[in-house]
């Protein structure tokens, strides 16, 4: 079958979802376009170069979107992603040859003529990868009742596992969180009679990891936190910082409090677009990490209910469908998508609110990057393919 060239999106995919990604979209780049004021005390055309940069991130992932929406299929899958995933782990193992940023080896640096600089994070893609895989795996072999459980989860886990490894030699401790919510959620969804006892061990380490991580963040986890032999030193102050970033706040806390002084400087209605102090250095990583805490003191809260409203809408959604889709490699797409969304948002929030130690976990579609985008808008394709043939009666 011939790999559909269209910018249009397939018959009966979800409007719902679309509209809410491109006004996802569109606060992002104009967030990001606002925010690059900042850096205009050396660089007088910053601001239309960010402009420009970002449309053409947006161009490349919208197309993306609508490419996978197109022609996404489970053959497809099947066939390339063993190679894809081969080619993202020696992505991930060339991450570690550039000079590290904010302490991890998470990106490969390519220079383009007109555009400069533009990072690559394959650790984004690997995300999307892994539900596919997963997705693949348990569609392939569902109907055979004689598979053992290793028999079902050897491939998954081989890349998962090396994933992990080379992510962890880069020092990017809040991607492998991700990934690892996101494929645990994805292994509870099948219903082969193999996997059940392991499904009730995860099930059971799932809550126990979650009782665990409430507790770490309370004075008395903070004090088993710092005898941990594992955390490097920045991982450490990060903890310390989530608890009270005045024990430091001209050095690590530094961050964290210019964020919180910017959402109390914006209340429910901003100071107005464009008119954000924080963003003036005292943010450095304002475009990214700390992107929400200027939307809000620019729009308001009213900017954080508008961005969370589309976010609820994509993710209602995407569960909407799962729940109505025989298929359990669709439900393992589509939930994956929905949980790979809802972490992020979870991780970012958290940590420029000083709810959660910060992860470096970008706010998805808001954030400055192109790789956060591109495998967000991909995955959203992915989830519009398999609604697109649901809706279809396929």
């Amino acid at each position: 079958m011939r790999m559909r060239l269209t910018f249009k999106m397939p018959k009966k995919y979800d409007l719902f979802i679309h509209i809410s990604v491109i006004a996802l979209i569109v606060i992002g780049t104009l967030m990001i376009t606002s925010t690059s004021v900042g850096e205009t005390y050396n660089n007088d055309t910053v601001v239309i170069k960010t402009f420009i940069k970002q449309l053409g991130f947006v161009i490349l992932s919208y197309l993306a979107m609508v490419f996978m929406a197109n022609n996404f299929t489970m053959s497809r899958a099947k066939w390339w992603s063993q190679t894809i995933g081969v080619l993202l782990l020696g992505m991930l193992l060339a991450c570690l040859m550039f000079d590290p940023s904010g302490g991890s080896r998470a990106w490969l640096r390519l220079s383009l003529p007109m555009i400069g600089e533009v990072t690559l994070q394959p650790s984004e893609f690997f995300k999307v990868f892994m539900i596919v895989l997963m997705a693949v795996t348990v569609e392939t072999t569902r109907r055979k009742e004689n598979y053992s459980c290793w028999t079902i989860i050897k491939v998954p886990v081989i890349f998962m596992l090396l994933g992990v490894f080379f992510i962890g030699l880069q020092n990017d401790a809040g991607s492998i969180m991700v990934l690892a919510v996101i494929c645990g959620v994805c292994f509870l969804i099948p219903t082969h009679k193999s996997l059940r006892k392991l499904q009730h061990i995860l099930m059971v380490l799932i809550l126990i990891g979650g009782i665990a991580s409430l507790f770490l963040l309370t004075p008395a986890g903070l004090k088993v936190v710092s005898k941990l032999p594992f955390l490097q030193e920045h991982q450490l102050s990060r903890f310390i910082i989530a608890d009270n970033p005045f024990s430091d706040p001209f050095v690590d806390g530094y961050q964290l409090i210019n964020s919180l002084y910017a959402f109390a400087t914006g209340k429910w209605t901003g100071l107005g677009l464009g008119q954000s102090i924080q963003k003036m250095l005292y943010l450095p990583e304002a475009k990214t990490d700390y992107i929400l805490a200027i939307t809000v003191e620019e729009l308001g809260i009213g900017g954080f209910l508008y961005i969370l409203f589309f976010y609820v809408i994509i993710m209602y959604r995407l569960f909407y469908y799962a729940f109505k889709a025989k298929s359990e490699g669709y439900k393992i797409l589509l939930v994956g998508t929905a949980i790979y969304m809802f972490v992020h948002f979870l991780f970012n929030v958290g940590g420029v609110t000083g709810l959660l130690p910060l992860t470096g976990v970008p706010l998805l579609f808001i954030s400055s990057g192109s790789s956060s985008l591109l495998s967000i808008c991909c995955a959203v394709g992915i989830s519009q393919a398999v609604i697109a043939k649901m809706r279809n009666g396929n």
